[in-house]
């Protein structure tokens, strides 16, 4: 590990501010057991619906988020992209998602010539229905029991935040995932300004306290920690034969980690979150290992998981005492929890 280098970062990450370090710990350690050493060991994590309740309803419509809420779960997972209007709109794939697109005629979107979100306009956008999935496609068995909510529309920003204030509790959160690639720099406008978009919408709605802002493109997290450091930045990482954002054993720094080389770090995701001034680690299921979520804990960092799905694999997590768990199917989250 590259000394110099980690402990000028290091010095870096303590200048976050001490009422955004209570604002984290408030986040997610509000069940951690009485007497807990910096509370970093809590009680149960955080019940996460990612992009709602995908396993349900379809994914990042209002339907999902509002099945969430009734669930009572803890947080409510969405993504952010910018349309060519400058409008904030929730939806994962950079472009039209073939999967669950339907024109008004009601034909699938075709695969390979579908448009970028980045150059439809908000009422483009909302033409199209993604109420349910296309049959016969391999993404289809990723959810054998998502109902079909037909006419349901790619929402704004704006009104899954008004659906949070109307229909979940108060206490529910909110983690808004924002897209950019530095791998693919033309299918979203820069960081800052997508970064700058979201913390402004936060802000105007009065929900920066209940939000926290995840990005594999550590650049927004990087930016946000200086613009508002009073909002918890979420480090997401994954190492995959699809994507792999760290680039362990590679030439130079990863493109995604904002300027750090895992390699600095002995190929260490914690230690590379903390070295960006990260609080929160948030790693595919897959990626974590006891080992590493140990240390984590020792450089005080939270640590949420994204996707596991199956009962095994949410009881293996459960075990591990984790900050947060994000699910297609928080019902059964909910229902493990509960049953303890």
């Amino acid at each position: 590990m590259n000394g110099s280098r980690v402990k000028r970062n290091l010095a870096v990450a303590t200048l976050v501010t001490t009422a955004a370090l209570l604002a984290f710990v408030d986040s997610a350690m509000a069940q951690a057991p009485a007497g807990s050493v910096a509370a970093k060991i809590p009680e149960k994590p955080l019940v996460v619906g990612h992009r709602g309740a995908a396993g349900l309803l379809p994914e990042n419509t209002l339907a999902a988020f509002k099945r969430g809420c009734e669930l009572g779960i803890d947080a409510i997972e969405l993504d952010v992209l910018l349309s060519a209007d400058g409008e904030l709109v929730v939806h994962h794939d950079f472009k039209l998602k073939p999967e669950i697109a339907r024109t008004a005629d009601g034909a699938w979107v075709p695969s390979g010539s579908q448009p970028a979100i980045k150059d439809l306009t908000l009422a483009q956008l909302k033409s199209y229905d993604i109420g349910r999935l296309q049959p016969k496609t391999s993404y289809v068995a990723r959810f054998p029991e998502q109902t079909a909510v037909d006419g349901e529309r790619i929402p704004t920003f704006k009104e899954v935040i008004d659906l949070l204030k109307k229909s979940c509790s108060p206490s529910t959160r909110l983690f808004v995932e924002i897209k950019t690639s530095p791998e693919e720099p033309n299918l979203t406008p820069p960081p800052e300004v997508v970064s700058d978009k979201v913390v402004q919408m936060l802000k105007n709605e009065g929900i920066v306290e209940r939000t926290w802002i995840l990005s594999f493109d550590w650049c927004n997290l990087v930016h946000i920690q200086k613009t508002a450091p009073e909002i918890a930045t979420v480090y997401l990482t994954i190492v995959g034969s699809g994507l792999n954002t760290l680039k362990p054993n590679q030439p130079g720094a990863s493109p995604w980690l904002a300027g750090l080389d895992i390699d600095d770090f002995n190929g260490s995701a914690p230690w590379a979150v903390k070295a960006a001034g990260g609080r929160i680690w948030s790693p595919f299921f897959k990626n974590l290992t006891p080992e590493s979520l140990t240390e984590a804990r020792q450089l005080g960092l939270l640590v949420s998981v994204w996707t596991p799905d199956t009962p095994e694999d949410l009881k293996k997590l459960i075990e591990m005492k984790l900050d947060a768990i994000t699910t297609n199917r928080p019902d059964v989250l909910k229902r493990l929890l509960e049953g303890r």
